[in-house]
């Protein structure tokens, strides 16, 4: 059933899999996959493969898309191949002035630079005077703008997606995740280690926001960014207080691959064992182990008051 697409053919028949997991992201980090082979005849090794020659594995009717070497190397009658979503070229580090630009125009300049489709959903399309990027790579440097936004970004299959969270997370799921009572399954409440409110102090500018949510304690980011005004300062602080309190409660659990969920999409558990952890919640990772037909998800609770 697991189909390997390696520089454009299919190498299934060439190789016998031994371990085959396939991470999907919906923030902060690209998704990737992981697969080791048996290769006694070092026929890997033969192949010379290399970082950044393109690989895919399908599952059915679902798999990583195109994908590129970042990592491999052989171990013990094994040969083992790390592949990222993120293009070659995502760790070169740039130096830029943006100027009178708009938070969708700098996600698709860095897109098609990077030979990438972009794609957005639910995001305001702020416009700000000037950023600098210093010395950072694009994706990090974007990755945080969406940050200040409520915004976050997907990398996979040659597309660099960015969404609004909020908006995300409270998306009708008709979707119904029923655990029963031998699933594994873990969740954790870490509530009342978030915070109260967010204060933002920049180049004479303050934004502070409450999220009524009665906890004392008030982030303060230590990332250095430009804030044009106070309206701007407070918007940054409510979507940057979002950010540090977002995985508040969390939990996963364990099943088989299912096709239809994804990382970034939401579903309603029912859970057999304790009914107070019922409800909606929304899928930030999921790891599919393919060799095995089985999957972990990694889920958090949408937040209230943002």
């Amino acid at each position: 059933m697991i189909q390997i697409t390696y520089e454009g053919t299919d190498i299934t028949k060439s190789v016998s899999i031994y371990t085959c997991y396939h991470d999907m992201y919906a923030c902060d980090k690209a998704d990737s996959a992981r697969m080791v082979v048996n290769d006694v005849t070092g026929i890997w090794d033969q192949w010379a493969p290399k970082n950044g020659d393109e690989m895919s594995i399908t599952y059915g009717a679902i798999g990583t898309g195109k994908m590129y070497v970042y990592e491999c190397k052989p171990r013990n009658g094994l040969f083992d191949i790390k592949v990222t979503a993120a293009p070659p070229t995502y760790r070169e580090k740039g130096n830029k002035a943006w100027q009178k630009v708009r938070l969708l125009q700098m996600g698709q300049e860095i897109a098609t630079k990077h030979g990438m489709a972009f794609e957005s959903y639910d995001v305001e399309d702020q416009l700000y005077e000037y950023i600098l990027q210093n010395n950072q790579d694009d994706f990090s440097f974007l990755n945080f703008r969406a940050a200040l936004e409520g915004c976050a970004l997907i990398m996979c299959d040659n597309k660099l997606i960015m969404y609004g969270e909020a908006a995300m997370e409270k998306q009708s799921s008709n979707e119904f995740l029923n655990l029963s009572a031998d699933v594994e399954f873990d969740y954790r409440d870490n509530t009342n280690d978030g915070y109260g409110s967010c204060l933002i102090e920049r180049g004479g500018y303050t934004g502070i926001y409450d999220a009524g949510n009665g906890l004392s304690a008030v982030f303060k980011p230590k990332d250095w960014f430009y804030v044009g005004s106070n309206a701007e300062a407070t918007r940054f602080a409510k979507n940057l207080l979002r950010r540090a309190n977002k995985n508040s409660i969390t939990g996963y659990f364990k099943g088989y691959v299912m096709p239809g969920y994804a990382a970034g999409s939401c579903a309603t558990i029912k859970n057999a064992k304790v009914e107070s952890w019922n409800g909606l919640v929304f899928l930030h990772h999921v790891r599919n182990d393919y060799a095995n037909c089985r999957g972990t998800f990694f889920f958090r609770r949408p937040l209230e008051g943002y």
